[in-house]
């Protein structure tokens, strides 16, 4: 047999893998076939498709770029490659091949509804919205331009605008893939949860065996209180995929929420077997210990949740509030500075690391957050509580007095402001008494 033809039916061989949906024997085909005749541009782009699909984008690029060393103006390699490197995070490469495309032909639609995606993840709205328009010029209904914008729409914040894009994707194709998924998702940021809801178990019975979705919808399910079904649907995840890590993350947080602390440690320990560096199931385990009483052990934790601490805001900052209260007051300084540094309009954040200067007794630094935590958050009872107890620290009793007697409007039930407040009183009636003495003797000194 000759060369050539064992190469075309290694190539045959590997289509038929590919529709059977097996794809790793697809790709070693594939491959025979290209080392008997590297100058087939179809069957570079087919490996490249193929590791599309199995989610190895950095091969997929390395063909893409095969296919174009030998057919340099293949407009669908052009634009593959270009959303291969978006999807690495290469956008300025990305941009590079897919202008390149729209150089060969303007009138290549997909150059410029792909952008939009790369420009959304570059922070660019404008010229992702630009793109949007572009592409419409070429295919005015085109319902992957309308699933992109509604991207960038929902990352600026205009989620009516992206709800209405996507309902018209549903009106042009329904059965576009992710589009209810994704109106759940802007439903659920908007606060809609039951609208969120809904769309969930729509896109859920298109497809019951989405794992990813199923792992959404107990998320939404668990905000929403509605425990037992959330417990279901991490329970469905592990009938489909016995280890998966995150669907027992979700059921120890369950156990934690219904006091189950035996059970939440139980699938805290079995997340960290399966993934020891885990994000979040050192701090979870922490949580346990805390509400059991044992401090030492949860210590323990939370400082091993500081090796794998990323830039989760959220997290950061329960992972300073539990080192306070662990009393691991300067690794909780540490870590509430760069919450601070991430987020410097985050009131909570601010107040916090005020709060860790405190119990350090470095009250200047304390107070300076608290204020800064009180510009963004002006009513707020505990700050000025805290900035009540920083000053008489120092005593500056006329300002504690002035802060408390805020607090008191804001929250005049509070015990805690009660008693600090009649504290003051006690403090202030005592300055005042001490003054007057003061001023008589003064005045007894003059007369004699």
């Amino acid at each position: 047999m000759n060369e050539w033809v064992r190469a075309e039916r290694h190539a045959q061989r590997a289509k038929q893998f590919y529709l059977a949906g097996d794809f790793v024997q697809a790709t070693r085909e594939l491959r025979s076939a290209i080392a008997i005749n590297p100058y087939n541009p179809s069957w570079h782009f087919n490996l490249a498709i193929t590791l599309d699909v199995m989610g190895d984008f950095e091969g997929a690029v390395e063909s893409y770029r095969h296919v174009l060393e030998l057919a340099p103006e293949d407009l669908e390699a052009l634009n593959a490659l270009g959303v291969d490197l978006t999807r690495l995070g290469r956008y300025q490469e990305a941009l590079k091949y897919f202008e390149q495309a729209e150089q060969i032909n303007p009138t290549f639609e997909p150059c410029y509804c792909n952008r939009i995606i790369t420009y959304t993840r570059m922070g660019d709205y404008d010229q992702a919205e630009t793109m949007f328009y572009l592409a419409r010029q070429v295919k005015p209904e085109c319902p992957l331009c309308l699933y992109n914008i509604s991207e960038s729409l929902y990352e600026r914040g205009e989620f009516h605008r992206a709800i209405a894009c996507l309902k018209r994707v549903l009106e042009l194709d329904p059965t576009h893939p992710h589009v209810n998924a994704r109106i759940a998702e802007t439903y659920w940021a908007m606060g809609e949860l039951n609208l969120a809801k809904k769309y969930f178990l729509i896109e859920l019975r298109n497809d019951p065996g989405d794992v990813d979705l199923l792992l959404e919808l107990a998320g939404l399910l668990m905000e929403m209180g509605q425990l037992n079904q959330a417990n279901e649907k991490y329970r469905r995840v592990l009938e489909l995929c016995p280890d998966h890590v995150d669907a027992h993350f979700g059921l120890g947080q369950l156990a934690l929420l219904r006091g189950r602390l035996d059970e939440a440690e139980q699938q805290f320990r079995l997340v960290l077997w399966i993934d020891k560096h885990y994000r979040g199931a050192h701090q979870a385990l922490a949580k346990v210990f805390l509400q059991q009483g044992k401090k030492r052990q949860a210590s323990i934790h939370l400082l091993a949740e500081l090796r794998h601490a990323g830039e989760d805001t959220e997290a950061l900052l329960e992972l300073g509030q539990l080192l306070i209260e662990v009393k691991k007051i300067d690794r909780a300084n540490a870590v509430l500075r760069k919450l601070v540094s991430l987020q410097p309009d985050n009131p909570h954040a601010e107040h916090s690391l005020a709060v860790s200067y405190l119990l350090m007794g470095q009250l200047d630094e304390g107070i300076l957050h608290c204020r800064r935590a009180l510009k963004l958050s002006p009513n707020s009872p505990l700050i000025l509580y805290n900035l009540a107890q920083a000053h008489l620290q120092k005593g500056q009793i006329n300002r504690a007095r002035r802060y408390i007697a805020k607090a008191l409007v804001q929250s005049p039930s509070d015990p805690q402001i009660r008693n600090l407040a009649g504290r003051l009183g006690v403090v202030g009636f005592w300055s005042t008494i001490k003054k007057r003495i003061r001023l008589r003797r003064r005045r007894d000194r003059i007369r004699k």
